[in-house]
Parts: structure tokens; sequence; C-alpha cells
């Protein structure tokens, strides 16, 4: 019998249209169908938010570029790590909640279906409810990401179950009652519950625990002594709560412990003078409490290694001009008087005991009183003959977290509205707008011609004075993520910075190859720059030492915002003093700063990427170089901070050290002789402290070692007590005034 076969040429052509089949529906066969349905369902429930966009049942949801809103990871034919960042960031009055059909018990049916999951990051989506018991049917999840949502009720007890959970980030929702018992959590990395209602009892935590971050609560009651047990522990921030009692000393020395952060709590008592600090320790922060009494040798000052705030108190120690009168905490300390160390647990107290603490207590304020008298008087006549990097004012900023996730970072757009510009809503131009507004591109209109871009100026129809920034799409960037990436971008408003004010895309053909053009819009600060306010007295009034200060605190602000709005930080900015607008009100504006760069694709060999074709020889390929650039920023602000002290203006790193050099030769020769350190134009015009703490902030941000810069934050805190000293200095009739 003949055997049936096909003509050569027919079975050539079917088996090369099974393989292009096999080519193209290789990315579908990537993922399990029920996955891919699973997702789009939860694209339903979750209403379709604008990081989503785009979703079909076409989609490859493996190989989707990851970026700062969305990220997805498979491995085989299953999702494991799921991020989604949303554009309704928790608000007062829930204005930004889903719809009333929304359930959170319907989201978690619908998650469970992905049993593989490692991640579960779904971050300022607007979902609200309980959180459900069900949030224990992942197996292997590892980092649990629900922040700024609206969830409210009882943390469920089932999370005590999820022994593989290492972070669990719950940060800006309603929650109340209990922290669950959290001691089979033995991988636990993180527990952060911030901005939460939750109730009056603390966890028993596993003692695997690196930092416990419970900041921003309404926690109740003392302490818990397991605490003292958590010897891996790193960071420890109750900031913010409403926490009574001592604090257990052996906090302090816990072998592992870096930073720890109790400020803003009613804590009483005294910290025993024989505490001892833990090597690893670098900060601590006791701000606004009700403690008393002296503090131990290695509190009482800050070092190059260990930074210690304690302003707000009723203490003894430090500078007396910021603690309270022993009255303020007098009542507090009745209720809560720190036991002996063999009594801490386990003993109950009498009638006759409570009388005769009550009793001590009271005579030794009324003590307390009249050496806190004496010495205030003393410090009024004495100047102070050790200059410190004095303890400054804990405010609350964007970055004093330095262990958030990448996620928590992304979504600081919504918690970084303090301080953001409001005003002037962001909007997309069209092409005609920008040519109108730049005369065609006239080249009378171009500013800058360089490695950043092309910046034109511009007039739009309402008088507004812009610029007009072109750049170039870089061709190995997904046109797709672009709309994206410009989201970020219009995300980046803030008092202290030239905002962007909105964007324009333009495509153009030319034969086979497109190209792109994007004109960010952005608003152009007019009234001069610092350096001018400072040296053309002939065309303006120069500013003194409180205005100077408050622009360079200005300009702190918004290198704090550039560092943590996104992940990894905006480093490496051009912060020249020329670069640096004042506006109309004094207001410093920085004018020259980059663009986000994006974490790479997962499936390359990782790294940083810009969207679009600049010039620049910095290699953003590591952590290390994106630690160098924070740096670097430092070091700028280090070098305006020295230039608004002394007027002279510093154009090279030689001319930085001469300056530095001759700083600390007369504050070594003689402290007290400011006036040859300072411009002559502030004369008489600040506070001898307030200015010497501005000279040791701008000595250790220019420091030649890159690792003995503060951090951004310190500096903050710093110049804000320096503000601080100055208010207090003008206010005050009792102060000579220094010529």
């Amino acid at each position: 019998m003949a055997s049936l076969s096909l003509p050569r040429r027919n079975s050539s052509a079917s088996l090369l249209l099974f393989l292009l089949l096999c080519f193209l529906s290789s990315d579908a066969q990537q993922l399990a169908p029920s996955q891919s349905r699973t997702l789009l369902r939860l694209q339903r429930l979750l209403e379709y938010p604008h990081a989503l966009a785009g979703w079909s049942s076409a989609t490859a949801f493996c190989s989707l570029p990851p970026s700062l809103s969305l990220s997805v990871a498979c491995s085989g034919d299953r999702i494991v790590e799921l991020v989604i960042v949303g554009d309704r960031p928790a608000s007062p009055g829930g204005r930004n909640a889903l719809s009333p059909a929304f359930s959170s018990d319907s989201l978690f049916t619908t998650l469970s279906r992905l049993a593989s999951l490692t991640t579960i990051s779904l971050v300022a989506l607007g979902l609200w409810g309980p959180l459900p018991g069900k949030v224990d049917r992942f197996p292997s999840l590892k980092t649990l990401n629900l922040s700024s949502n609206y969830f409210y009720g009882a943390i469920p007890v089932e999370i005590m179950t999820m022994s593989s959970l290492q972070n669990l980030v719950l940060s800006g929702n309603s929650f109340n009652g209990s922290v669950p018992d959290l001691k089979s959590l033995t991988a636990l990395v993180e527990l952060n519950v911030g901005r939460n209602r939750l109730g009056p009892d603390f966890p028993s935590l596993s003692s695997n625990l690196v930092a416990l971050v419970l900041k921003d609560n309404s926690f109740r009651g003392k302490i818990p002594a397991s605490l003292a047990s958590f010897h891996q522990l790193q960071k420890l921030d109750l900031s913010s709560n409403r926490l009574t009692g001592w604090i257990p000393p052996s906090l302090f020395s816990l072998r592992s412990i870096r930073y720890l952060d109790l400020s803003h709590n009613t804590f009483t008592g005294e910290i025993p003078s024989n505490v001892s600090c833990g090597e690893e320790l670098r900060f601590i922060d006791i701000t606004n409490n009700h403690l008393v009494g002296g503090l131990p040798s290695c509190m009482r000052s800050n070092t190059s290694t260990r930074v210690v705030l304690s302003s707000g108190n009723c203490l003894n120690a430090g500078d007396l001009r910021h603690q309270h009168s022993d009255a303020y905490c007098n009542d507090a300390a009745v209720a809560a008087v720190l036991p002996p160390a063999s009594k801490i647990s386990g003993s109950k107290s009498n009638v006759g005991v409570i009388l005769g603490i009550a009793g001590g207590v009271v005579v030794g304020a009324a003590l307390l009183s009249l050496l806190v008298f004496l010495a205030f008087r003393r410090a009024r006549v004495e100047e102070p003959k050790v200059i410190a990097l004095p303890k400054p004012v804990a405010t609350k900023s964007l970055a004093q977290d330095s262990t958030r996730t990448p996620a928590e970072a992304g979504h600081m757009y919504g918690a970084a509205r303090t301080g953001t510009l409001g005003s002037i809503p962001y909007r997309v131009f069209s092409m005609l707008e920008l040519q109108v507004a730049t005369n065609g591109f006239d080249p009378s209109n171009l500013l800058e011609d360089s490695a950043r871009g092309q910046f034109y100026k511009g007039s739009l129809q309402d008088g507004s004075l812009t610029t007009v920034r072109r750049l170039r799409l870089n061709q190995k960037f997904s046109p797709q993520s672009l709309p994206q990436y410009l989201d970020l971008i219009s995300k980046l408003r803030h008092h202290h910075l030239a905002s962007i004010l909105g964007h324009c895309i333009f495509s153009s053909q030319d034969g086979s190859n497109t190209t792109t053009m994007v004109f960010l819009v952005s608003e152009l600060v007019t009234n001069g720059t610092l350096r001018s306010h400072i040296t053309e007295w002939r065309k303006r009034e120069m500013l003194k030492w409180p205005q100077r200060l408050a622009a360079v605190t200005g300009v702190a602000r918004g290198i704090q915002f550039l560092h943590t709005v996104t992940v990894p930080g905006i480093i490496g900015n051009d912060l020249n003093i020329e670069n640096i607008m004042l506006d109309k009100t004094l207001t410093a504006k920085i004018s020259n700063y980059n663009l986000p760069v994006l974490l790479k694709n997962k499936n390359s060999k990782g790294g940083y990427e810009r969207p679009f074709v600049v010039a620049d020889d910095r290699n953003l390929g590591s952590i290390h170089n994106l630690e160098q650039g924070e740096k670097e920023d430092i070091y700028q602000l280090g070098v305006i901070l020295l230039e608004i002290i002394t007027g002279k203006p510093t154009g090279s790193k030689n001319e930085v050290d001469s300056l530095i050099s001759l700083i600390q030769k007369t504050l070594t020769d003689s402290p007290s002789d400011l006036k040859e350190i300072a411009d002559p134009t502030i004369q008489g015009t600040y506070a001898v402290d307030s200015l010497r703490t501005a000279i040791e902030i701008s000595l250790n941000c220019a420091s030649r070692d890159p690792n003995q810069r503060p951090s951004i934050d310190d500096v903050l805190w710093n110049l804000q007590y320096s503000v601080q000293i100055q208010d207090g200095w003008a206010s005050s009739e009792n102060l000579s005034i220094q010529v």
C-alpha cells in the first residue's frame, strides 16, 4: 500500500507556520490561563485604576516592563509578585475610597487564586473595609503592603499563622483593636502600621525583629518589657503615640539597635545615669515627653557617630532653653516613677509605698525647680564654650523612615502633598500652544542648550512665564510605559521646586524610524538667583540673616523631597547657588533638578535607566553611585550655606577647602569671634548660637569625606533648630544684639 504523504513544499510551509504560531503564542502560554483571568478580574474589582490601563486578554502580563506604579513578576506559569501603586492616597473624609460596591472580602478571594504570590503590594488604591481572615491563604507570602488605603477594624488573628511573612506594611489605614500576637513570624523584618488607630495593647512580637515602626498611631500604655529581649532589633520607632510610663533602660543598650525614636509620647520618670548605649546606636529621639532629671553620659551630647534629640522635656541636661519647667512634668511623674531594676516586673505596691513615692517626687520636684532656676540665671550671663551640632527639632519628614520599601516610596507622591504646589493644575499642552508660547521655538528664546536638553523661555496665553524643555525619548524605552512615567513627573511639585506644570508629546516619522519628542513645561522664576540677593547690593536690598536662613532651609526641604519622592531618589542634582531662584516672596526654588530614573526590567542585568536621551557621564548602575549622588547633593548644600554665611562666592572645590580652613582656624583660635566669619551685611541681624549652628552644619556638609556628611534629614532638623534659636533671640528683650 502506498503511504500517504504531503508534497515537500507544503510540508515545509506547514512546519514554518507551526513554528511561527508557537513563537507568537509563547508569551500567552507563559502564564496559566487561570492566572490571566484572575488578573483581569482584579482589574475590575479595583475599578480600573490608571496603573492597569490597557490590560486585556491579549496582554502578556509576565512581559510587562516594571514601573513605579506596576510590577508583575512570574516564575514558570505562575505570578509570584504583584505591585500596584494607585493615585487614590488615603485622605480625610475618604474622598478617594472606591465605590460602595467594592468588597475587601471579594478582593482577597480573588487574590487567593494567585496562591504562589510572595509579594502583594496594593498601595493608594482606595481600598476599604475590614481586612478579611483569608489574608492567610498565601503560604509563601513574604511581603504584604496595603498602605494608604481605608481598611478598618481589627488586624485579623490569622496573620499570626503566616510564617513566611517578612514585611507587613499597613500604614495609613484606619485599623483598630489589638495588634495580633506575632510570635510565630520568626522571620519578620519590619512591622509598619503607622497612622492607624489601633488598640491599647502592644503585641508580643518575635525576637527576630530587625525594625519595628509603630509611629503615628494611638497606642496607649507602657512599652512592653518583651522588647528588651529583641537583640536583633536595629530600628525601633514608637513616636507620635500616647504611650506612658517609664522607658525601659535596656532599650538603649540592645546589641543591634541603631535607631531609637520615642518622641511625641508622654513618657515620664528619669533615665538612670548608669544606662549604657549600644555600640551600634546612632540616633536617639526622646523629644516632647515628660522626662525629668539628667541624662546618662552616652546621651548628653551629639558626637560624630551619634545624634541625640531631647528637647521638650523637663531635663536638667543639654540646652535648658528648650526644656519645660518642672511643673509641666510633675503631674505625670507621680503616675510613673521608674522602679528599681530588680523590681521592674512582678512585685505589687501598697498604699504606703505609693504615698512615699508621691512625697519623694514632690520634694524632688521642688529641689529640681530650684536647680533649674539657678541654671537659667547662669545660662543667661555665660557664653557657651563648646561648639557642637545642637539637638534639632524633631519634625516628621518623608524620608525619615529609611526602611521603606520601593512601593512605599513610589507611593510617596500622595504623602508628599505637604509643601507641594497645588494652585496650578498639571495638564497636557498641545504643540500649537508651545509653538505660540515660544514664538516657534525662536533662537532668541533659547535659554540653554546642553547635555540636559534644550530649554526655551515661553509665555502662555494667561501671561505666565514658563520654561519649555525639549527631550528625545530613548528608542530602547517602551512607549507604552511613557504615560506612567509622565504621571510620575506630574507629581514633582513642591513649594521649593520650580515645578513642572505639564507636558506635550510629539512624534515624527522618518521612513521606518519614529522619533518621539517630549516637551516639559515648568514655571519660570524671575526674581533673581539666591546669589544675586547676596552680592548685587546695587540692584536689590541684601538679604539679612533670617531671610538667608529661611532660603537655605527651603532648599533643604526641596532636596529632601527629591531624595524621597521616588525609588531610587532624584540625586546628583545641579545645586549651584546660581540655580536657586527666589520668587517675589523670597521663597527659594531649585530650578535645575534631575528627572527620575527607573528600575530596569527584572529580566535584564539590573540597574537603572533614563527614558530620555540625556548625555551624562555619571553611571547610575549601582547603589553605591546612588548613595554617592545623595552625598554630592549634601556637599553642594553645604557650599551654598557657606556662601550665605560669609558672602564669599566659591567657584571651585579648592576655594571651598580654603574657606573651610579659614573658618576652622577662626573657630579654633577665637570661637566667639564670629564677626570675622559672617558677611558684614548681616551684622546685627543674627543670634550667635543660630549662626554657630549654621556654620557647624555647613562644615559637616562640605566634609571632604562623603561618609562624614550628614543625611538630608539631619541637615534639615538642625537648620530648623537654628531658625528656632534665631526666632527666640529676635523676640527676647533680654539678649543683647551682636555687632
